[in-house]
């Protein structure tokens, strides 16, 4: 640095501002690198075709809608897998990315598609090592005709990243232009509302969650125009279009975010359940995810109602299951003990979870995640969750899957 005032004084203007440039440079630099998005893949023991965890920092995250295949009658089921990958690359390409930018994948099948055959299309599609982390769940989809959907997490480019929460319609897609097909989570600060559920036949059912979803969104300051994504868990899938019907009109005229369905297996008097990722102003916090419960609705030792992770990092599992094949306790037992490793080493830890996916296809699985997860949460810091009973958790041997969503530990 330059210390010599009169040597500063005798400087012509020209060489002053040389110098200036010259002394800012190198913070500029480093303050562009820091900015800059990265994502750290990690393996472990996942299969080819799935990371571990994905770890994002300074990022954007686009999320797709449910893409499905085309609706060409009478495609093998590998013409269907290749051809919601392509719809996928087009959703990545209407954002500049590129398939080494996808972070997570959720992909819905039938039990007629092995979750093998998938992987293996997956380790094609993907760039070497660059594997998204991929969960997978058996359910019907909203075309009747689909054996496979999915949806999709991914970066987007740092010129491209918005300010604010971006829903794009892709025209090729079709549908009317309010729909939107991928929606932009700027940088800031992230929410994740556990699953919501009101009692009543379907539409009434519906419109009340979406109903509870907002009161939330408004208790932290939030509008329906903070939404990125909806997933939907519901039966029976054949009547889909009527829970559509109740999200678009609860838009009215503004656009509709990603929504994913899930047939799941519940009671006719609660024919539905719902969760929301939606985006909110950065803010200061001494800790990277904090944890909500909302006065009006019961409160858990095993999950809260909604956690938020300040700031633009955070970390997303692959679809976990048991390492070997065991009754409900071995296989729940199997999985927490895969999380705590995966995430130790990935740089967070199980009291920095922030949204928990639990798919279950038996009772004793179900029952056996209710008995044990006390011992594995802290009851002040469990994760906003949703948990679904469905018909296949992607694995024919194993009755429960989790992923996960998490902060870093420091």
């Amino acid at each position: 640095m330059v210390s010599n005032p009169a040597f500063l004084k005798n400087m012509s203007p020209l060489n002053s501002l040389l110098l200036a440039i010259l002394l800012i440079m190198p913070l500029t630099a480093n303050l562009n690198a820091e900015d800059k998005p990265t994502v750290r893949r990690f393996h472990s023991s996942r299969p080819e075709g799935a990371s571990s965890v994905v770890a994002v920092e300074n990022a954007s995250l686009a999320h797709s809608t449910q893409l499905l295949p085309g609706n060409s009658p009478g495609q093998t089921l590998e013409e269907q897998i290749q051809s919601v990958l392509q719809n996928l690359d087009e959703v990545i390409k209407s954002l500049n990315a590129t398939r080494s930018d996808v972070v997570k994948l959720n992909v819905y099948h039938s039990q007629d598609l092995p979750r093998e055959t998938i992987l293996r299309s997956l380790m094609d599609w993907s760039p070497k090592r660059e594997s998204p982390a991929v969960a997978f769940v058996n359910t019907k989809l909203p075309n009747s005709d689909a054996e496979i959907g999915l949806d999709a997490v991914f970066v987007v480019p740092a010129a491209d990243q918005p300010l604010s929460v971006h829903p794009m319609h892709i025209d090729s897609f079709g549908g009317a232009k309010r729909i939107s097909h991928v929606t932009v989570l700027p940088q800031g600060d992230v929410l994740y509302i556990s699953g919501q559920a009101e009692q009543g036949e379907l539409p009434t059912a519906t419109r009340e969650t979406l109903a509870g979803l907002l009161r939330t969104l408004e208790h932290f300051g939030l509008t329906r125009d903070h939404i990125v994504s909806l997933k939907c868990f519901m039966q029976p899938m054949r009547e889909v279009d009527v829970v559509n019907e109740q999200i678009a009109e609860f838009f009215g005229e503004t656009m509709i975010p990603p929504v994913s369905h899930v047939e799941w297996i519940s009671s006719e008097k609660q024919p539905i359940e719902m969760e929301l990722i939606a985006w909110a102003p950065y803010t200061e916090s001494e800790d990277s995810v904090s944890y909500y419960w909302l006065p009006w609705l019961p409160e858990s030792p095993v999950y809260c109602r909604a956690t938020r992770i300040h700031g633009n990092r955070r970390l997303y599992t692959s679809g976990l299951f048991s390492e070997e094949v065991g009754d409900g306790e071995q296989q729940v037992r199997s999985i927490f003990s895969q999380l705590e490793s995966i995430l130790s080493e990935s740089g967070s830890d199980m009291r920095h979870l922030a949204k928990a996916t639990y798919y279950v296809s038996d009772s004793d699985p179900s029952s056996q995640l209710n008995s044990l997860r006390p011992e594995y949460y802290d009851p002040q810091r469990p994760p906003a969750a949703s948990k679904a009973m469905v018909t296949g958790v992607g694995h024919a041997e194993r009755g429960i899957t989790i992923d996960m969503v998490a902060a870093p530990s420091k």
